[in-house]
């Protein structure tokens, strides 16, 4: 993660238990967070990249965009929510699901921002209101994403830091968040 930070101009840290170390990097005053998380669950143990930043909901919208697969199918066979957006290709790669379906394809028009979800072979982004996706829930929520495994690549992790900044701009014109003061901390 220094590479990275390196390249965004992020702020570096180091690692506490279960965490590696991250990166921090600040756009627009929102705090985008990069790390690895190891979950364990008895004799289980998993590494994740994953990317998260607080935000301040305004209306609570949230969503979920992740692939499809075998077993997210079956969900769609038992009435599972799966909004579509009228992009085929999309539509089958994906699952959506969203408490605001406009709002989710609204946010998904913008044509630079499906072009990158595209480009990623796993794909789990969501808006919830536990921090960094696994530890404690929260008051406020949080934008985030999560794959299995270390994400070394500095083109696939840029990638992911303009699709946060994409979102969170749209999210903030469409008046479903606020835009932390200068001094949030």
């Amino acid at each position: 993660m220094i590479n990275l930070s390196e390249l965004t101009g992020g702020t570096f840290f180091g690692g506490r238990y279960g965490m590696s170390d991250g990166t921090i990097v600040n756009y627009k005053n929102w705090e985008i967070s990069f790390d690895y998380y190891d979950l364990y669950s008895g004799k289980f143990n998993q590494r994740f990249t994953r990317v998260f930043v607080p935000i301040t909901s305004k209306d609570n919208f949230r969503f979920e965009i992740y692939n499809n697969g075998i077993i997210r199918s079956v969900e769609k066979l038992f009435g599972a929510q799966d909004v579509e957006i009228g992009i085929k290709g999309f539509d089958k790669k994906f699952i959506l699901k969203a408490n605001n379906e406009f709002k989710l394809k609204k946010l998904l028009q913008n044509p630079n921002l499906r072009s990158l979800i595209e480009k990623e072979s796993e794909f789990n982004f969501q808006i919830s209101n536990y921090k960094g996706i696994w530890e404690e829930k929260t008051e406020n929520l949080e934008l985030s994403f999560f794959v299995q495994g270390e994400i070394k690549s500095m083109e696939k992790l840029n990638s992911l830091l303009d699709i946060f900044k994409i979102t969170l701009e749209n999210l903030e014109e469409n008046h479903s968040i606020t835009k932390p003061a200068a001094n949030h901390r």
